[in-house]
């Protein structure tokens, strides 16, 4: 089940979520709570990519899952991106703490050969609230500038491009299209004719813009309307 969103992406929450108590009863362990505001689903969300691309599920994860502070280390410095507004220090702990509750009932109910699957089926299952909630917080005025002559927002747009032609990914890629960047940085710059501090440049504007954190780019930034936003 994926939910529906209005033209313009907007989805109604309240009404959405009336209509999965059948969901949550398969489930049973997703809590709706968890996405009750757009700073809780980013919260998720993020928990969700990191689980998905940054962790060794057999190393990592009984580490994290034993120590919750762990886990906040790990989620605190990228949602403070998205969140780091004096004003919304209460939404960074309501991200935080929706982020590590959904991680805590993953390890609780998933085995390792379904890691995967489980987080491919929540993302696509809840995409229309994960999207309205990333794209709320991505930060569209830090992709401003010039790159070694090149207009950094078009820049952005080829990279955006080409990342949703799976090109840096190596085929690390979910159902709804998010996915790690995994291209050595020497091909960067070769792919873009960019010196190593131009590439550099370039992915710290992506960062602290939260079009991508970390290595990995979400699938809402990808999609053509965001990309086409760009700029406007």
């Amino acid at each position: 089940m994926r939910i529906k969103g209005s033209e313009k992406g907007v989805v109604d929450r309240k009404e959405f979520l009336n209509t999965l108590d059948e969901y949550y009863r398969m489930r049973g362990w997703f809590r709706k709570e968890w996405i009750g505001s757009n700073a809780k689903a980013l919260g998720v969300y993020m928990a969700l990519l990191l689980v998905r691309f940054r962790l060794r599920l057999r190393t990592d994860i009984p580490i994290l899952y034993s120590d919750e502070g762990i886990i906040e280390q790990r989620l605190k410095p990228y949602l403070s991106i998205f969140l780091r507004d004096k004003n919304r220090n209460k939404e960074l702990v309501e991200a935080i703490d929706a982020g590590k509750d959904f991680f805590k009932a993953l390890v609780e109910h998933t085995s390792y050969n379904e890691y995967e699957s489980v987080l491919d089926r929540i993302e696509l299952d809840f995409y229309d609230i994960f999207k309205v909630a990333y794209l709320e917080y991505v930060n569209r005025e830090k992709i401003a500038g010039r790159i070694s002559g090149y207009d950094a927002t078009a820049l952005t747009r080829t990279f955006l491009s080409d990342v949703s032609k799976n090109r840096f990914s190596k085929g690390k890629i979910t159902r709804a299209g998010s996915s790690i960047l995994l291209t050595p940085f020497g091909e960067l710059m070769e792919f873009y004719g960019l010196s190593e501090g131009d590439v550099r440049r370039f992915m710290e504007l992506l960062r602290m813009s939260g079009i991508m954190f970390f290595d990995i780019v979400p699938a809402p930034v990808v999609e053509d309307e965001f990309v086409g936003s760009l700029g406007s």
